[in-house]
């Protein structure tokens, strides 16, 4: 398919091309053409077409390239809210999960709260009416007597006085029977107890304080002290102190059994009478116990001090949620004040516990602050109920079910930066496209211009044959005309003779100077050619060479003017590529000189070298030639130029003689007012 294409292409031109050029050079221009037009095919196809296609994914790509940075961005702010919601949902579901499996197995969610959560306040037990129950109860309010009977200030002010301990016990006697309520009369007995103990009536005592315990059991003194628990913490002191090992184990079952009854919301005598009793322990082999149960009583005693703060607003939280109904052992959120309520139905008993909500709402936020990275082109907050979230938020999450109202927003960190770093994108894409088709474009424009000049260099290798082969005729023609005149006897006198031997000898030197010529370009194109470098006379060396070319045809009738100093200095050379130089100028001064023109060789020291100059009237050379001069095959573009004979190497030869001599070939010229080539050769210092 490709050979009938090329075939009707061909034909096709040599038919447009026929037209006033002919059969024969239609059909070479044809070929031309056909040659060129391949190539052209063949290039859009590989370079031209690629690169437009580039192009046009390159400028697209431009603005998908800023839309890739904010997807980006996006990415990034979805991952951040994602990573911290996970984080959260593990807190959130790690506490909800230990609940269910306390329940699950038929243990009190309410025992140890703190291994149920870090920042777990307080856990209360409640039956359905809404009745406290574990581990605290509440009491209806009773009113102490706190204006206190003359007869205890003034048994009051006898103890603190540092009166006789019995006659202070006679005054809380006389009390006990003075005082109007219950509880005053039991603490007047008790204090009784402990000014007798004081004065060693040790029997008496015993008998006060258990007639305290067992009468008084219930009351609270005005301190908010139980009366039997200060009996018994009395008794157990005094136990101590006769037998250590049996007070140490009342005191024991005294701690023991305050942690085992409910604590009452709002009075803080229990916890006070347990860490006292703790205190008076002798610590021996118990210290473990000791100390853990140190632990309990703190931490009961800190479950009081938040339930007796936070009673109220988990009341107000059930009322507000008294509507929604959640099956058993679903856990329901609410956010109160003070602390995060969860509540759960089971087996008859709704349990609540309160989370420190202003501690979680601190750890989330700092969760929220950690879930992107320092260098991240976001940042995350946590925002609360009523907030407005930043600009350009990129993405939320709702914290709900567990904190309502609140979550968590990731916006970009700094939104001028970003659109910078979209702008910069966007640019950088743009220069790579720029650097890319600059270089495409310079790679196609460097491709076309070797192959512009192969082609040149093709031609003038064509050119360069066929005037070598004019160049060869002209002589080998010549000669044989004259030899043939010898032969056959056409030359009659002796003159004519001598004039057909002249001209034989003549053309010889022409036809060998012309192969020399090719013979040395050969060598150079392959590296081989050699010269043997001596210190001879240049000036002896030049006059031989103009000599030898004085009786070429081209020059016999020029001007020769020869004027070469006698006191040069030897330069090393070989002479006869030397001479070959010489009659390569001299040959070209004469072809483009007028009949009759002038021709001057002169020679001069100068600063480092001698120089040897050939100069000439004639045509000149055009600018636009001169650097292209010493290529080989190179004819002037010129149209009088290109009328001389010449094959276009003896100047490359020139050229590559004077370098290989470490000298340098020069030309200068004006048009129409002819040229001169300088030779310089080197010369060593103090020669």
């Amino acid at each position: 398919m490709a050979t009938v294409r090329i075939t009707w292409l061909n034909r096709l031109l040599r038919r447009l091309l026929k037209r006033g050029r002919g059969e024969v050079r239609a059909m070479e221009e044809a070929l031309h053409l056909e040659s060129v037009l391949r190539f052209a095919g063949l290039f859009g196809a590989t370079i031209l077409f690629p690169t437009a296609l580039l192009t046009w994914f390159g400028l697209s790509s431009v603005t998908a390239g800023p839309e890739l940075v904010a997807t980006d961005v996006q990415r990034e702010a979805t991952v951040t809210a994602d990573t911290f919601w996970a984080q959260a949902e593990r807190r959130f579901s790690s506490f909800e999960q230990r609940v269910h499996t306390r329940l699950e197995a038929g243990r009190s969610p309410i025992e140890s709260p703190r291994e149920l959560h870090p920042q777990l306040l307080v856990a209360l037990s409640f039956d359905l009416e809404g009745n406290l129950r574990a581990p605290f109860i509440e009491e209806a309010d009773v009113e102490l007597d706190l204006g206190f009977h003359p007869a205890q200030l003034e048994a009051q002010r006898a103890e603190r006085a540092g009166e006789n301990p019995l006659l202070v016990a006679q005054k809380y006697a006389r009390a006990a029977t003075l005082v109007p309520s219950a509880a005053a009369r039991g603490r007047a007995i008790f204090d009784e107890a402990r000014m007798l103990a004081r004065s060693s009536r040790s029997a008496e005592v015993g008998a006060k304080l258990k007639l305290v315990e067992d009468r008084f059991r219930g009351l609270r003194d005005p301190w908010g002290f139980r009366l039997k628990d200060l009996a018994r913490l009395e008794l157990a002191r005094l136990t101590l102190a006769r037998d250590p090992v049996a007070g140490n184990d009342a005191l024991r079952s005294l701690v023991e059994n305050l942690l085992a009854e409910r604590w009452v919301v709002g009075q803080g005598g229990e916890s006070a009478i347990a860490r006292h009793a703790l205190s008076l322990a002798r610590v021996g082999d118990g210290a473990d116990w000791v100390s853990a149960t140190r632990e309990r009583v703190a931490e009961r005693s800190a479950a009081l001090y938040w339930a007796t703060k936070l009673l109220p607003e988990v009341d107000q939280v059930s009322r507000a949620g008294a509507g929604i109904r959640v099956a058993d052992g679903d856990l329901l959120w609410r956010s109160g004040t003070r602390a995060l309520w969860v509540a759960v139905n089971w087996d008859g008993r709704r349990y609540e516990f309160g989370l420190d909500q202003e501690a979680i709402v601190a750890e989330l936020k700092s969760d929220a602050r950690a879930s992107a990275v320092a260098d991240a082109d976001v940042v995350a907050w946590l925002l609360g109920p009523g907030e407005s979230p930043p600009r350009q938020t990129l993405a939320t999450k709702s914290l709900a079910p567990w904190l309502g109202g609140w979550q968590v927003v990731v916006a970009v960190r700094d939104p001028e930066a970003l659109a910078q770093t979209r702008r910069s994108e966007r640019n950088r894409r743009l220069l790579i496209i720029a650097v890319a088709v600059l270089m495409i474009g310079f790679g196609t424009m460097s491709t076309v211009w070797l192959v512009k000049r192969e082609l040149d260099v093709a031609r003038m290798q064509t050119a360069f044959a066929a005037n070598v082969s004019h160049e060869l005729r002209s002589p080998i023609t010549h000669i044989r005309i004259q030899g043939e005149s010898l032969m056959y006897g056409l030359a009659d006198t002796e003159a004519e003779r001598e004039e057909a031997y002249v001209s034989i000898v003549r053309e010889s030197e022409r036809l060998s100077r012309l192969v020399d010529n090719v013979l040395d370009f050969a060598a150079i194109e392959q590296g081989a050619k050699r010269y043997t470098m001596r210190d001879l006379d240049i000036v002896d060396t030049v006059l031989r060479a103009v000599d030898s070319i004085s009786s070429a045809q081209e020059v016999m009738d020029k001007e020769l003017d020869v004027e070469l100093p006698a006191d040069l200095p030897e330069v090393a050379h070989d002479a006869d590529a030397i001479a070959q130089c010489v009659i390569n100028l001299v040959s070209n001064a004469a072809k483009y000189s007028d009949p009759n023109g002038w021709i001057g060789l002169r020679g001069r020291l100068v600063e480092g070298g001698v120089e040897i100059t050939i100069s000439d009237k004639g045509i000149g050379i055009a600018p636009h030639d001169l650097r292209r001069l010493f290529d080989p095959f190179f004819r002037s573009r010129d149209a009088l130029a290109r009328r001389r004979k010449g094959t276009g190497i003896g100047l490359t030869i020139t050229r590559y003689i004077m370098r290989a001599h470490g000298g340098e070939v020069q030309v200068a010229s004006r048009p129409g007012h002819g040229s001169t080539f300088t030779l310089r050769f080197p010369v060593e210092p103090g020669v």
